[in-house]
């Protein structure tokens, strides 16, 4: 039903926009690592307490796209925005939620986790900074699934340009304290990662309000809370929920158990994680663009053409895949000076 360049036309945004959003986690390393290995271990822990709760709204905007994208190949069109209003909202009450829970119970569990104290003092000045993210982030996330969903994609690419360029500005006037600003560190790279997320969702607002027809996906009018919407979303979304949590979480073990080791081997680990996560950003930007168009085919009454449609990603896939691992693995050295 697509041919390969359609695919492409759908995924390149996508996989530019992860590679930017991933160039915040890359900035944050590579200049932690200019600080101290105390800052980069910590970093690592902090960054994985935020992500796996992260996962939680990631795994619902999961959900939510792949019900936009049903409305969009079934030519509902108005039927698209009653799904960002109540996907939105909903988010926004967990991004509240998630906030308190993680303001309160974040301090004994880590406590629990990290034997170093020094790792510990360092992992919550950076989480109590960067749990503010939660209220942009969780909204971002369901502006993703919109565009992904009825395919206008390019779009994700500009926000992540603008979000990766306000980090990486950031970064580097806040944990150096360039500019007349003070010296921050670690509280700098988190400082500077929740004003990245706050500048994405600023673009995706006022891109959404200048480009996108309210009135043909029925954007144009508030809703109140529908219990049954909301239902049929989380029916499709607590499994994403549950596999993206469980797949940060071993990571989270992970960490613990290398902790345990020394701040340099956490240190080692966090870099040696942060270009894995980059190897990995062809396979997310594919099985993304597959939710969405498998969602479109089954829309459109093509169940026909899901298989081979997923099979024409997974070569795509090792396509792309293959000769990034090739590289890496001739040229080690110079990956590993950027850190």
């Amino acid at each position: 039903m697509y041919t390969n360049k359609e695919i492409w036309n759908v995924s390149y945004p996508i996989f530019l926009g992860l590679l930017a959003q991933n160039i915040i986690n890359v900035t944050d390393t590579a200049f932690l690592g200019r600080v101290g290995e105390v800052e980069l271990g910590a970093s690592a822990m902090g960054g994985l307490f935020y992500i796996c709760v992260f996962t939680i709204a990631f795994g619902f905007s999961v959900g939510s796209q792949i019900l936009i994208a049903r409305r969009n190949g079934e030519g509902r069109y108005k039927d698209v925005g009653p799904v960002m209003i109540q996907g939105g909202t909903f988010l926004l009450g967990l991004a509240v939620l998630m906030f308190g829970l993680t303001h309160l119970l974040a301090p004994s569990i880590v406590r629990l986790l990290i034997s170093s104290d020094s790792i510990f003092d360092a992992t919550m000045e950076f989480l109590n900074w960067r749990i503010w993210g939660f209220f942009f982030a969780f909204v971002n996330v369901m502006f993703r699934a919109l565009y992904i969903g009825i395919t206008r994609t390019k779009v994700l690419t500009m926000n992540a340009v603008v979000m990766a360029l306000v980090n990486v500005l950031l970064d580097y006037i806040l944990i150096f304290g360039k500019f007349g600003m003070p010296e921050m560190g670690i509280k700098g790279a988190a400082v500077a990662s929740v004003m990245a997320e706050a500048a994405s969702l600023a673009f995706f607002l006022i891109y959404t309000y200048a480009k996108v027809d309210f009135k043909k996906f029925g954007l144009n009018h508030w809703q109140k809370i529908d219990f049954s919407l909301l239902g049929k979303i989380l029916s499709i979304s607590c499994f994403t929920m549950v596999q993206y949590f469980l797949a940060m979480a071993t990571w989270f073990v992970f960490f613990i158990a290398i902790e345990r080791l020394g701040q340099r081997e956490l240190a080692i680990a966090n870099i040696v994680r942060s270009i894995y996560i980059v190897m990995l950003i062809p396979v997310q930007a594919l099985s993304t663009t597959t939710n969405s168009l498998v969602s479109n085919l089954i829309g459109a009454g093509e169940q026909d053409c899901v298989r081979g449609t997923i099979r024409q990603h997974i070569r795509i896939g090792y396509i792309f895949v293959l000769p990034i691992l090739i590289f890496f693995c001739l040229f080690p050295d110079l990956i590993l000076r950027i850190y």
